[in-house]
């Protein structure tokens, strides 16, 4: 690059100056082109000095199943586009995921710079080794192996800090021998990944495709042919999806609404929702009214008018679309363009578009909407989607209500945990109280868990700057899937100059964040497990004050506190004595020593059965078993851990005895009472 000279300056300085800056533009693409690509070239080299070379696939092994990974799309990023690739593993339900990486898995290679990656990776990963529970064939009870799980995990190779989990797919493996699907990625906001798989040993003839695998098939050509590289084919992709759309027939017979329901909902699944919702367009591109890109505007319209058609899942990648693009659509023009207003009407109808996906779904279908909805993450949840995302307070109040109204309707209330983390599933840094347990997470909590069958919500005193951190402490444990509602900064940094007051502004915050959790979800009957050492035990005092409120004004069942007593510095006496627990027993607030004996005031309060009251006590048996002795703080604490669970075991143990005596009196009075008052035939 040079500078004009003086002549040409002189002759034509308009034109010298142009080229100048034509020639500064071009130089500064350059640098940029050369600085992805080393950037490139530094993460594949770290990537392949971490992992090796991409794994070629080998034949297929005995048993083993033959995994085909396609492509993801709607990848979750922070600063810059995902460097991501796929880690295929097999293993059980709820394991975690440390121990279903055991030199198993298999690892794709990354695809640079790409939200919407494709793979087409072929692989072969073994079936798992049987696992059985040991204590569960002691008692006699489930002596089978649990279903197999098989499970992919999307990594993005392109962060500063190391690899960053971008979600993880599930698909439990039946009698079938092959099948295909879009599946949610876990913890990956709306994202979703597309894989194919099949078992040879159980290929023994050729096979028919389920309707669902044929919409599976065609979704996938589909948008393997389209090219979304630019604004034209984004425009082409989006009038070509509503034209399908368009001609699927709505409201005929049940049977063409089954039919066409799989392709519809397969679309939307595998679509790159990012690039066709909302895709606002360069400023100087808008003239009069047409903020919108007509394909956008006509995508919008046509699934309005196909929102039977569309299942929760379906429903919640575009609610997590719009979720994502409408506050930056909105803040893309400033306040003294002329085209304000036509940006702020084009995100109104969108907005509303986005309420009436909401007062689409009713009863289960809405419930399971909002479930999966609200495990998309920090910032993207249910909780900003309706209090942040829509910023109407009429359509808010509209939305709301509809959420009542539908409660209402339900004659069975859900469970739903409500959970603290640290000191009371985990183990850790945070959280105030002696050396109960070592490092890692509680025994039994998981167990317990498991055994209600209920949705989980985090309710942490950590602050959102740490919710990274806390989703991966909650991968690492076996929870992929989980709403975490987080604390706030100023209550944790109190702690240092002001421990009591940090407690009290921690239960404040606790309180104030579940207030609006609650009123998105009045279906739901609520199960709180907190611990005594910072703040939880003045929230339960409030979540049981209003719980009794509810019950005597709406009917609505009672909400149960259970709170994980900690100990004191020596890590063998409780902190709460015998007073202090009955005072809140008395106000409907249980303290329990291990998950066995929280399980068992669950079963006296009548919401665990006694097959998940022995589930949840064997599963404590065993993670507290799993525990090494020396990594207690001392033997005298191993010592008082150990006494403090079998005094529980016996308890649940004499409770599921005299259960079934009950059970066996009662069955033969029903008998007994039935042959005295023989028929008169």
């Amino acid at each position: 690059m040079s500078l004009p000279t003086k002549e040409e300056e002189d002759s034509s300085p308009r034109r010298g100056f142009g080229r100048w800056l034509s020639d500064i533009a071009s130089a500064g693409r350059e640098v940029k082109r050369v600085a992805r690509e080393t950037r490139d070239a530094m993460v594949l080299l770290r990537h392949t000095a971490k992992h090796g070379e991409q794994q070629v696939s080998r034949p297929a092994l005995h048993h083993a199943i033959q995994v085909e990974v396609l492509s993801a799309t709607d990848l979750s990023f922070v600063k810059s586009l995902p460097v991501p690739y796929c880690v295929v593993v097999t293993g059980y339900p709820d394991q975690p995921w440390g121990k279903k990486c055991d030199g198993r898995e298999y690892k794709t290679s990354p695809a640079l710079r790409e939200r919407h990656p494709r793979w087409n990776a072929l692989c072969h990963v073994a079936f798992p080794p049987d696992q059985v529970s040991v204590s569960r064939v002691e008692f006699g009870k489930a002596t089978e192996a649990p279903p197999v799980e098989l499970c992919v995990r999307v990594m993005d190779a392109g962060g500063l800090r190391g690899d960053r989990m971008a979600g993880e797919a599930r698909v439990r493996l039946g009698q079938a021998s092959h099948g295909a699907g879009t599946y949610r990625l876990m913890g990956g906001g709306y994202a979703t990944l597309s894989v194919r798989w099949s078992i040879p040993d159980k290929n023994t003839g050729p096979s028919t495709k389920t309707p669902e695998e044929e919409a599976f098939e065609r979704a996938a050509n589909f948008w393997a042919m389209r090219d979304l590289s630019s604004s034209e084919g984004i425009t082409h992709a989006q009038l070509e999806l509503a034209a399908i759309l368009a001609t699927e027939p709505v409201h005929e017979t049940e049977f063409k609404e089954d039919a066409m329901r799989p392709h519809i909902n397969e679309l939307i699944l595998q679509a790159p929702l990012s690039a066709l919702l909302l895709n606002d367009l360069d400023p100087k591109e808008i003239q009069g009214a047409e903020v919108q890109s007509p394909g956008s505007h006509s995508l919008m319209t046509v699934l309005s008018e196909h929102l039977d058609l569309l299942t929760p899942l379906a429903g919640s990648r575009l609610v997590g679309a719009l979720v994502e693009k409408l506050p930056s659509f909105r803040g893309s023009m400033p306040l003294e363009d002329p085209n304000f207003l036509l940006v702020q009407r084009c995100g109104e109808a969108w907005e509303d578009f986005l309420c009436k996906v909401f007062l689409h779904f009713q009863g289960s279908k809405l419930i399971e909407l909002k479930r999966l909805i609200d495990a998309a993450g920090g910032g993207r949840d249910l909780r900003h989607c309706v209090y942040s995302v829509i910023t109407s307070e009429v359509r808010r109040a509209a939305v709301l209500k509809h959420f009542s109204e539908e409660a209402e309707k339900l004659q069975d209330f859900p469970l739903h945990i409500l959970s603290d983390i640290d000191q009371t599933v985990f183990i850790g840094t945070f959280g105030a109280g002696g050396p109960k347990f070592p490092v890692g997470p509680v025994p039994g909590a998981l167990p317990l868990f498991r055994a209600l069958g209920a949705r989980v919500t985090f309710l942490s005193a950590r602050p959102p700057i740490w919710e990274g951190q806390t989703r991966r402490l909650l991968d690492d444990i076996g929870i992929a899937e989980a709403v975490v509602l987080p604390g706030s900064l100023k209550a944790v940094a109190q702690v240092l100059f002001a421990p009591e007051q940090a407690k009290q502004a921690m239960a404040e915050r606790k309180t104030e964040v579940f207030g609006q959790f609650a009123t998105l979800h009045p279906e739901a009957q609520f199960i709180f497990f907190g611990d005594s050492g910072e703040g939880d035990i003045d929230f339960a005092e409030e979540f049981m004050a209003a719980s009794r409120a509810s019950s005597r004004t709406s009917g609505h069942p009672p909400r149960a506190a259970l709170i994980h007593d900690v100990s004191r510095a020596d890590g063998i006496m409780p902190k709460s004595n015998a007073t202090s627990r009955s005072e809140l027993r008395m106000r409907g607030i249980h303290v329990f020593d291990t998950y066995a004996g929280a399980a068992l005031e669950l079963f006296m309060l009548g919401l665990l059965d006694a097959e998940g009251l022995r589930s949840a006590a064997h599963g404590d048996l065993e993670e507290f078993g799993e525990i090494n002795v020396v990594d207690f703080a001392s033997s005298e604490v191993f010592e008082t851990r150990r006494m403090e669970l079998l005094r529980d075991i016996r308890e649940v143990n004499s409770a599921i005895r005299a259960a079934e005596l009950r059970k066996r009196s009662d069955s033969k009075a029903s008998s007994s009472g039935a042959n005295a008052y023989p028929s008169s035939q």
